[in-house]
């Protein structure tokens, strides 16, 4: 009698270990809404490169249109062809509550969009708010600079 209870003891910690819980790990906080204002979801895009800046708690990362990725996988440039878009999605950053240390994307900040033209100057849409609403920059040029000289980021 005593191997069956050892056997039921041993069968209630197996599966009270298996834990029913569905919880849905999307973190929708750091997604594109259907009320927000950009003329697409740059999320969808392929990711060119991204950053963490800790001191102020937030995180981007650099999209593109499959034009854009094209030309920042062949060339490591700031001239990107017509037709090329890029947009900077920033966040701010929270902790992970499924791992110890890490931190993931929280609510988004901005994004901005680098649209390429038969213009010698590619024109700059900077989306802002809750939800993300189309708003006046003051240091476009800066902001353009700063975009065009990321590089796409390597990996092995």
């Amino acid at each position: 009698m005593k191997p069956l209870h050892s056997i039921i003891i041993a069968l209630i910690i197996i599966l009270s270990g298996c834990n029913g819980n569905s919880k849905d790990n999307l973190n929708e906080k750091a997604s594109v809404s259907a009320l927000d204002a950009l003329p697409e979801n740059p999320l969808l895009l392929s990711p060119i490169t991204f950053s963490i800046n800790p001191n102020k708690a937030a995180m981007s990362t650099l999209y593109g249109n499959k034009i854009a990725f094209q030309h920042a996988k062949s060339k490591a440039d700031s001239s990107y062809p017509n037709g090329a878009v890029l947009y900077e999605v920033n966040w701010k950053q929270k902790a992970d509550s499924l791992w110890y240390g890490a931190n993931i994307p929280d609510q988004i900040i901005s994004v901005e969009k680098v649209q390429f033209t038969g213009n010698a100057v590619p024109k700059y849409e900077l989306y802002a708010g809750h939800p993300l609403k189309k708003v006046a920059s003051n240091d476009e040029n800066k902001r353009i600079a700063l975009i065009l000289s990321k590089r796409l980021a390597e990996t092995p």
